[in-house]
């Protein structure tokens, strides 16, 4: 989605005026880093948390709130009836 070459990633100028949390920022730039050209990524809340120096309930607590402003899909994913982490697709502003 907003992949390059090179070391960095762009996040749209919008995201500014959306209101975000420092915690909701640090989770929806992580997951833009992190998509695939569609914008979708599937780590875990553990590795997620970890990777934005946050605790488990702050980072599902951020999820929460991106979901609900329609800035991020969040889809539970199965695999032979067990869970797995979520699909996570940042949506286009």
């Amino acid at each position: 989605m907003n992949k390059q070459k090179g070391n960095f990633f762009l996040l749209p100028n919008r995201i500014f005026d959306e209101g975000l949390t420092p915690m909701e920022f640090m989770v929806y730039g992580f997951l833009t880093s992190r998509g695939d050209a569609k914008g979708q990524s599937f780590y875990s809340v553990p590795n997620i948390a970890k990777a934005c120096g946050m605790c488990e309930n702050s980072c599902r607590k951020a999820i929460r709130s991106l979901s609900e402003k329609g800035l991020i899909d969040v889809s539970e994913r199965y695999f032979d009836n067990a869970r797995q982490s979520n699909l996570y697709t940042v949506l286009k502003l």
